[in-house]
């Protein structure tokens, strides 16, 4: 017996993301000190651009994922997150620097004033 039902139609994911995950370097110099030293994070980041120019660019051995929405409003969330991720990563690690340049060395702990 034949289905003679209507099916419901697909949803369709219009509004797509790419992504990829990449080690990025921060560069920097203590004052008294001419040897230049770097600091490497994996960061996710977006490609703004299609499929095909990821993988010209990157080629296809590079890793990547498609998210993909019905919405823009979701597109557009995690695009957000993504870039507030970035943005905490990118302040933690002027901090670091920051810190090391301030004492010379690597300083997490602390500081306390016993006055």
């Amino acid at each position: 017996m034949p289905n003679t039902e209507a099916t419901a139609p697909r949803e369709t994911l219009a509004f797509e993301v790419i992504t990829y995950t990449d080690t990025v370097a921060f560069n920097y110099t203590l004052p008294n000190d001419d040897e230049a030293r770097v600091i490497e994070h994996e960061l996710t980041i977006v490609w703004e651009d299609t499929l095909e120019k990821f993988i010209e660019a990157l080629g296809a051995e590079k890793a990547y994922k498609i998210h993909s929405f019905k919405r823009e409003r979701e597109q557009k969330s995690l695009i957000d997150q993504i870039d507030d991720e970035t943005e905490d990563l990118i302040d933690n690690v002027q901090e670091e620097i920051a810190n090391k340049m301030k004492f010379g060395f690597d300083f997490t702990g602390p500081l306390h004033n016993d006055d």
